[in-house]
This record gives structure tokens, C-alpha cells and sequence, in this order.
């Protein structure tokens, strides 16, 4: 049996308000239609129609998810903007979005609904198929324009075949025909697109984690020599076909054993970060800096010639020597050359700056030695 009620809806929820009237078709536990005027229908007493109120209430408008105390608060800065000519069904739409914890932004037309989305970020866009100014697959198409991973729910009275396929077609994530059986069915498409929304960002994080960590020393937070390698080939490339400075500078950690030795591998971590900090802090930020073994590291410098390379491998080097650990400065020994034509590999240049390192080494440490090129 179906049974028409008068309902007014307030602020709070379904219940006796001032704020305007809706006339609900009940079958069962469904909704199956709603009209924006007053159908004709059956006055009751107002205990009957509250109590009845209360069970349409309970049987359809509400779901566990939208208790006040299972409101998911990790959700209240989630946006999305609910689009709809039709202002009546849309307020339903944006209360039920609001007790989810949602931000909700409204448009009355296909025009505002776009203007909102090039002016602010959102999660999801729900947008009716038939509106004035633009219709919502053209609002849903500037919505992946804007961001390509913001979800998109099309909501249409008149649903076709045809439709569905170019909803889908520009990327639509869903598509709810109106009316709806059950604003659940509202809950369920709008807390299934944030959860994608929610996981296309999660992958995104992860793998920019994951691409970070695969060239990045764990330790340090320099680049690890996986990346020096990849870097070091193409900057080794455009030097070698534009005639462009490239140099590196070598540095070797001096007496890292005896501080393992005498405090403890831990206590020699420290000295490193100590190091990779110094270096970090002295170079540009188109040098990449590599720890590319135990105690040594490598600064590239594309664009630098020996002279700008010497400036700054003194930098670093006064930097770190007068860093101290456990009272101590500590001190290290540097290596400085410049590619030129004679480096037939990166390889090869690699080991050009290492000899010069070494050299250093020999030397007795603590000390900066440049190695000039070797011209044609």
C-alpha cells in the first residue's frame, strides 16, 4: 500500500519546521518519488503524522553511517559541490552531505557549477544531466579538466543508454537516475566515489614515496649512486654536445673507523647526517649531492666550471671542519675536477674526481686537491 505524507523538513532533520514542505511517496521502506508542489494527499493528526514521520524516518532517510556519533571526522575538509536546477531536491542533497561532515558547495546551473570548480578544489561534483547554461556531462568534462582525479556523479530524470555511454565516456564515475529509490543510494555512491578519490591520492602519495626512496640514501636523505648515475649520464651528454661546464667534487669522510670504534656505529650515523647537512646547505639547488658510499659523497655541479666548482667544495669544506661530534671537529678530505672531451665515459670522469680525492688522501687529508682537465 502506498501512503502519501505532508512532511516539513527543518534544519535538524525531518520534523515539524517552518522551513518548507515536501510531499514523500512511502512504499514500503522506499522512496519512489517526490514532487516540488503539494500532490494531493491525506491530513492526519499531528500525533499520527509524527509518528509516522518518525518511521519513514527510521526505515529510509537514515542509515548507521550518518549517526551523529559515526560521522567520520577525518572527512570535514573533503569539498564536493552538488549542481541542480532544482533547489528543492537539491537542499535535501547538500543536508544529507553536510551530517556526512562534508563541505558542500552549491550551483543552481551548469554555469556556476563550472565557475566553482575553476575557482576551488573538490573531492566529487554531483551535477543533474539537464541543466540551464551547461549540462552536467559538460560540467563533469571541466571538473577532469581542472583535476583528472576528481569523481564525478551525473544525476538525471530521464536516463538513456546513450546518455550513460557519454557519461561514461568523459569520465563520469557514476550515474543516478532520479528519483532515487532511497537517499541511501545517495550515500552509497557519494561515500564509494570519495573512497576512490581517497585511494587515487593514496596511490599517488605512495608512489611518489616510492620513487623518492629508490634514489634517495636512507640515512642521509642525499641521492644514492643510482641516481648520481642517471643524472651524471645526462648532464655528461649535454656537456659533451652544447660545450657546457660540468664538475664534481669528492669528499671522503676522515677517521669515521675510529669514531665507530670509540662511540659506536650509531654515533657514526650521526656524523654522517652531520656531513650530508653541511653538504645540503652549501650547494644550489640544481647540484644534486649523492652519498655514494660508507663515508663518501659526490656533489654534481652542471653549469659550473673548476673555478665555481673550487668555491663551492671550500664552502662545504669549512662548513664540515668546523662542525664538531662529541667535541671534536670533524674534517674531511675533498677532490675537484671538470669534465672535459678526454672523459670518454661518465665512468671515466667518475674516476678522474677520485683520483683527485685520493690525491688528497695521500696528501694526509684535511685538505681540498684540484685536479685540472686535461685539454684535446
Amino acid at each position: 500500500m502506498v501512503a502519501t505524507l505532508m512532511i516539513i523538513f527543518g534544519v535538524g532533520g525531518w520534523g515539524i519546521s517552518d522551513y518548507g514542505c515536501r510531499l514523500i511517496e512511502r512504499s514500503q521502506d522506499s522512496l519512489i518519488g517526490y514532487d516540488d508542489g503539494v500532490l494531493p494527499g491525506r491530513h492526519l493528526e499531528p500525533a499520527r503524522a509524527v509518528r509516522l514521520i518518525g518511521e519513514f524516518e527510521a526505515t529510509t532517510w537514515r542509515s548507521p553511517i550518518l549517526v551523529e556519533d559515526k560521522v567520520d571526522k577525518s572527512n570535514s575538509k573533503e569539498r564536493i559541490l552538488i549542481a541542480d536546477d532544482d533547489r528543492d531536491f537539491r537542499q535535501i542533497l547538500v543536508r544529507r552531505a553536510e551530517r556526512m561532515g562534508l563541505v558542500v558547495v552549491e550551483a543552481e546551473d551548469g554555469q556556476q557549477a563550472i565557475d566553482a570548480l575553476r575557482q576551488n578544489p573538490f573531492d566529487v561534483v554531483l551535477a543533474d544531466l539537464y541543466m540551464p547554461k551547461h549540462n552536467g556531462l559538460e560540467v563533469a568534462q571541466v571538473a577532469h579538466e581542472v583535476d583528472p582525479d576528481l569523481q564525478a556523479i551525473i544525476l538525471t530524470g530521464g536516463a538513456t543508454v546513450e546518455t550513460a555511454v557519454e557519461a561514461l565516456r568523459v569520465g563520469v564515475y557514476d550515474y543516478l537516475t532520479k528519483p532515487l529509490e532511497s537517499l541511501a543510494e545517495f550515500d552509497l555512491s557519494l561515500n564509494r566515489a570519495l573512497e576512490r578519490r581517497r585511494l587515487v591520492k593514496e596511490n599517488k602519495r605512495l608512489f611518489t614515496e616510492v620513487q623518492r626512496l629508490a634514489v634517495t640514501d636512507p640515512l642521509t636523505g642525499l641521492y644514492n649512486r643510482h641516481k648520481l648515475d642517471e643524472g651524471l649520464a645526462i648532464e655528461v651528454e649535454r656537456a659533451r654536445r652544447y660545450d657546457r661546464p660540468l664538475s664534481l667534487i669528492m669528499i671522503d669522510l676522515d677517521g669515521l673507523k675510529a669514531i665507530n670504534d670509540k662511540y659506536g656505529h650509531p654515533a657514526g650515523d650521526k656524523v654522517l647526517k652531520l656531513v650530508a647537512e653541511a653538504i645540503r646547505s652549501q650547494i644550489r639547488t640544481v647540484d644534486l649531492p649523492a652519498r655514494i658510499g660508507g663515508d663518501e659523497f659526490l656533489i654534481m655541479l652542471p653549469e659550473a666550471d673548476l673555478d665555481a666548482a673550487t668555491l663551492v667544495a671550500q664552502r662545504v669544506y669549512t662548513k664540515i671542519t668546523s662542525t664538531s661530534f662529541e667535541g671534536e671537529l670533524l674534517s674531511v678530505s675533498e677532490g675537484i675536477t671538470q669534465w672535459s672531451p678526454t672523459h670518454d665515459t661518465a665512468e671515466c670522469f667518475l674516476e678522474a674526481v677520485d683520483q683527485a680525492m685520493y690525491q688528497a688522501k695521500r696528501a694526509g687529508g684535511r685538505r681540498i686537491f684540484v685536479l685540472a682537465p686535461q685539454l684535446v
